[in-house]
């Protein structure tokens, strides 16, 4: 007995520090997460893409101190549908959301409330939730924001507004704290909204937080203020655009600003996106990408994607293997150490172990478009895009990325077997909720 009870002593021992060392280490802290969606910008009207008349180096920083996907997209060539997809992480034809909402109040036309958000699934592992700007979803009070998983809401209904207070506004675009009417007493509203992001980063509290920061730049109309227009060249319009960039990366800065200021950067997942290819209403630039918002060439539907969090991901990463706006639901669950809840199907996948260079295989095996008539298929490096009501195009973007050449005619067979892979997709698809004849935003 005394033989056993000499040897137990040691492992006791051992079994106690080892317990000791365990609790003195911290499980991994849940990140906060930011999500920054710009509005219509031009591929190329950044300086990371190659932009020489505008500097975007607080928006540049993202991808410095994170990873920059070269060949990141959106689910859809216009503002709503693309934001519906990006907030459920579901194609959003899937479920009927395929074009703009007309513009009118409606009980029926919004995002609809059998899906579930980001904020939905992030509220209910725990994220203090906040929307910020533009909304786009529904206008009806069970499409709201704060029906829809956030706790809280600044920011206005409608797809478009002006940048300065209106005297007038109207029930679409007057802007709202949570569903009340607010007195419109700002300066600028891309510099309005940065602050409120920064006041609730401030005043966050000990639950994680997950802010959706969407600015209405620079999107129409084209406002902006005389300081940053000084000093901005070039037509009347591209000049506006440039200026309203200008805040744009002001009002990015200041996040991260208050982020660092408050200690947050390493352990904040932060992302920048744009929900379209850039307009031609608003002098954008898609630079080397053919085509622009609405169509489903690349110039539509490929956008800047920048993501940072110092604490799990690399520095200044170029990631090159498509990947899409619907991942970041996933993606933001699996930093939060949590799964999609209940059992609807997710397109999206996350995107961690592959930034982080832990994966090798491509995200997607292939990824998908519709919008109307308008449609594309991507399948590696191959594209297929059917324009209207012209014949399929076949492209193969690694070798031609402007999209130029042509390959139907020479790859007869890829072609087709890609139409086929995209009406076997498109078959799953649900009848779009409502028409394509408003397409105002």
């Amino acid at each position: 007995m005394a033989r056993a009870t000499e040897l137990l002593i040691p492992w006791l021992a051992l079994s106690l520090a080892a317990q000791e060392a365990s609790e003195d280490v911290a499980p991994p802290a849940r990140p906060h997460v930011v999500l920054i969606v710009a509005a219509d910008a031009g591929y190329a009207d950044f300086s990371i893409h190659g932009a020489t008349d505008v500097a975007t180096s607080r928006i540049d920083s993202i991808a410095a101190n994170g990873v920059r996907c070269t060949n990141g997209y959106v689910s859809g060539c216009v503002c709503s549908p693309s934001r519906a997809g990006l907030m459920t992480g579901r194609y959003q034809q899937r479920f009927g959301h395929e074009t703009n909402i007309p513009p009118r109040p409606s009980e029926e036309n919004g995002l609809p409330i059998g899906e579930r958000t980001v904020a939905d699934e992030l509220r209910g592992v725990g994220y203090r939730t906040i929307a910020l700007g533009k909304w786009h979803l529904g206008y009806a009070p069970h499409f709201h924001p704060t029906a829809r998983g956030f706790d809280a809401f600044y920011g206005f209904l409608q797809g478009a507004r002006p940048y300065w207070p209106l005297e007038q506004p109207t029930q679409l675009n007057r802007m709202l704290r949570d569903r009340e009417p607010v007195e419109e007493a700002f300066d600028y509203l891309t510099d309005e909204l940065a602050r409120e992001a920064v006041r609730r980063i401030e005043a966050r509290g000990e639950q994680p937080l997950f802010v959706y920061l969407a600015f209405n730049a620079v999107h129409t109309p084209m406002h902006a203020t005389p300081a940053d227009l000084e000093g901005a060249s070039g037509p009347p319009r591209r000049r506006r655009l440039v200026a309203m960039t200008r805040a744009l990366d002001r009002a990015v800065g200041a996040v991260l600003d208050a982020l660092e200021r408050e200690g947050l950067r390493d352990d904040t997942l932060l992302v920048f996106v744009n929900d379209n290819g850039g307009a031609t209403n608003n002098a954008a630039q898609n630079g080397p990408l053919r085509g622009h918002k609405g169509q489903m060439f690349e110039g539509g539907i490929r956008v800047p994607f920048l993501m940072q969090w110092p604490r799990r991901l690399p520095k200044g990463r170029v990631y090159d293997e498509p990947v899409i706006a619907l991942d970041l639901l996933p993606t933001f669950l699996a930093a939060a150490g949590a799964a999609p809840d209940g059992e609807r199907r997710l397109d999206g996948v996350d995107l961690l172990p592959y930034l982080a260079g832990e994966r090798e295989a491509a995200p997607h095996d292939a990824l998908f478009w519709r919008h109307g008539e308008h449609w594309a298929v991507r399948e590696g490096a191959w594209k297929l895009v059917r324009q209207g009501d012209g014949e399929p195009m076949l492209f193969d973007l690694g070798r031609d990325v402007g999209e130029r050449q042509d390959r139907a005619a020479a790859e007869p067979e890829r072609a087709a077997a890609l139409e086929r892979r995209w009406r076997a997709w498109a078959a799953e698809l649900a009848t779009p909720r409502w028409g394509f004849g408003d397409r105002r935003d």
